[in-house]
Parts: structure tokens; sequence; C-alpha cells
């Protein structure tokens, strides 16, 4: 992403040897919650090229907006919506981007925000959404 490629599919070849394209990225690509936020911390850290800087998104945080549909979802049980507010907000827009992208195939989009409440009830963060903590505190 420095440089303004992204990586994509990985497929196996013989004798344990795996194989991964990278493609430059395209102007007007979707760029995930994830992927810009490890935007942010590249660019903190010096790391962003002038091409990866050259096909960068809005980046900043309050580019992101939350889908009604959710938003509604998530209000509607006290416990949940008190949860979900005490989870970072990184971890937020990860989870919610993650449901969002799929809002033309209804049935994912469901499951997906049914298991988000389901686990915000609980109080539990679940699925990659920090690398491994790289991308907290730095």
């Amino acid at each position: 992403m420095c440089f303004g490629w992204i990586d994509s599919t990985v497929k196996k070849l013989d004798n344990g040897i795996t194989i991964q394209r990278l493609s430059p990225r395209k102007k007007g690509s979707i760029w995930s919650e994830l992927n810009k936020e490890r935007c942010r911390r590249m660019e903190k850290l010096g790391k962003m090229t002038q091409a990866g800087k050259k096909v960068l998104p809005d980046i900043s945080e309050k580019g992101f907006n939350i889908d009604i549909d959710i938003l509604e979802a998530l209000k509607k049980d006290e416990i949940v919506w008190a949860n979900f507010h005490k989870f970072p907000s990184l971890y937020q827009r990860v989870r919610i981007d993650t449901i969002q992208i799929k809002k033309k195939n209804p049935q994912l989009f469901q499951k997906r925000l049914e298991k988000l409440i389901e686990n915000t009830k609980k109080g539990i963060m679940y699925g990659e959404w920090n690398d491994n903590g790289r991308l907290l505190n730095y």
C-alpha cells in the first residue's frame, strides 16, 4: 500500500510454494477501514511513498459514516449500544465496514450484522482488526 499497490489472490504451487498477485491500485477502488488504518500508520511512521499517497482515498476518521440500518440495529438494544461505545474506534469502524460492504447482498449483510450485535451484547470483540496490535498506539 505504501507504494500504491494492493495484494490479492494467493495461490499454492507445487512443493509448498505460494505466489501472491500484487497490482497497482485503481483510482476509485474501494478501501477497507483496516487498509486505511494501515496507511494512517505508515503515513505517521514516514513510510508512505509519493506513489502511495497519490492513490489514497480520504483516510480521515471523519470520512467514515455508519449505514442507517446498522445504526438503528445497534441502538435497538441499550446494552449493545453501550457496549459498542466501549470498544476502540478502530474496532468499531472495521467491524461496521465489513458489514456495510455487503449491503448489496442482504443475506450476508444481515448475517454479519447479527454476529456483531450478538458479540457486542456479550462485550466480545472478534476478528482481525488491529494487525496483532501494530495498529494500536503507533
